[in-house]
This record gives C-alpha cells, sequence and structure tokens, in this order.
C-alpha cells in the first residue's frame, strides 16, 4: 500500500497576517478570539499561533462586498 500524500498547506503568522491586511497584531488576535477568524494553536503560547491561507481567503471573502450585479 502507497502511503498518503499529504498537501501542503500555507501557515502565516499573526504579524504576517497583520502585515497582509494593513492593521494590528491585536486586530487580528481579537478577531481571533472572537471566532471570526480561524487558526491554529500549534503550541502552548501566543507566539504559536497561526492561520492558514485558505482560512484568511474565507475571512477576506466573507468581508468583500460591492461585488453583487458586476458584469
Amino acid at each position: 500500500m502507497a502511503p498518503a500524500t499529504v498537501e501542503a498547506v500555507r501557515l502565516y503568522s499573526v504579524a504576517a497576517v497583520a502585515d497582509r491586511l494593513q492593521v494590528s497584531e491585536n486586530w487580528v488576535r481579537k478577531q481571533i478570539t472572537e471566532h471570526k477568524l480561524r487558526a491554529v494553536e500549534l503550541g502552548s503560547t501566543r507566539a504559536k499561533t497561526r492561520v492558514r491561507a485558505d482560512d484568511l481567503q474565507a475571512f477576506i471573502d466573507s468581508r468583500t462586498f460591492g461585488t453583487e450585479g458586476a458584469a
């Protein structure tokens, strides 16, 4: 039996997410704490919190407006 193929998952630190969104790290952490942005806990410290690329994209998509009816 062949081993299962594992697809790589892109993870961003809270600082990287804040930089991409041009907001503060505290704002990103608040979104995570309020369960508005999904996060992965890789350890027992805040420094080990990561956001999956697809979860960041879903967060952005859920807050995107003005595209209804666009041709």
